[in-house]
């Protein structure tokens, strides 16, 4: 193809996958569009795949729970594809050491049942409609990268949030320990200047929830963190340099993760 098509997908709420046709690189970033970008007609190994996430996004896309899952199935299932590449990966000499792409701990697996097979060299995985399945990582599928942006201006909560609607989406959601990583990777390589950075967490309705609607399926408070009735000032959500979440003042000007 000679062009590069963009599609916001609406699927399952409000996560929104942006879907891209073609073999060009796309622009690293297009407003208004989800985390996760789903490359199709571009058929690459997973080695490939993984390198162009990281040259034009941030990483191939992980799955922290079955609702984030069924996501990516709902988009895969709109272009009627059956594979695509996820970052999840094992040592070819372990048949049961899993590791997402990004890092950070597996802690959901949703394979199909009689997965993984681990036959000889099936050592990464590509989800289907079925569940995930482990294969040659020289295949070639589409596949999911994930993307997130720290932005290096200091703004308050609010002012974040809305630069990131204006110029992205909306302040990041962090839905797992690999995202996590991911963020704080992306920070330094983006030299973000101050050691906490605005996240999408907020406390509204006397619970702590992501301003975009996502759902709290991973915690990263500190032991002690997360209070549940903060300070009125003090209900809004960063992360920290060593990857904990941090209820800090709304009105301190701190960088902040878009996606």
């Amino acid at each position: 193809m000679d062009s590069t098509v963009f599609t916001v997908l609406l699927v399952s709420g409000v996560l929104g996958v942006i879907v891209v046709v073609g073999d060009p690189p796309p622009p690293p970033y297009s407003p208004g569009v989800g985390k996760h970008v789903y490359i199709v007609n571009s058929g690459r190994n997973w080695f490939d795949a993984q390198a162009y996430c990281r040259q034009y996004y941030t990483d191939l896309s992980s799955v922290g729970s079955a609702w984030e899952e069924a996501q990516l199935q709902s988009a895969a299932s709109s272009q009627s594809t059956y594979y695509a590449w996820i970052g999840l990966y094992r040592d070819g000499n372990s048949p049961t050491q899993w590791s997402w792409s990004g890092g950070g701990p597996v802690t959901y697996l949703g394979w199909q049942q009689n997965q993984p097979s681990n036959y000889y060299r099936e050592y990464a995985v590509a989800i289907r409609m079925d569940g995930w399945h482990d294969y040659n990582p020289y295949n070639t599928h589409n596949f999911f990268c994930v993307r997130l942006i720290p932005v290096a201006e200091s703004k308050t909560w609010e002012e974040a949030m809305e630069y990131c609607k204006e110029h992205y989406t909306n302040l990041a959601s962090l839905l797992s320990a690999t995202e996590v990583r991911q963020a704080q990777t992306q920070s330094t390589q983006s030299h973000t200047t101050t050691p906490y950075r605005w996240t999408g967490l907020v406390y509204l309705s006397d619970t702590w929830l992501w301003v975009n609607g996502d759902p709290m399926k991973y915690s990263g408070w500190p032991a002690g963190g997360g209070q549940l009735c903060p300070a009125w000032n003090f209900r809004c959500g960063a992360i920290g340099p060593n990857g904990y979440w941090d209820n800090r003042d709304c009105q301190e000007s701190l960088n902040f993760i878009c996606y």
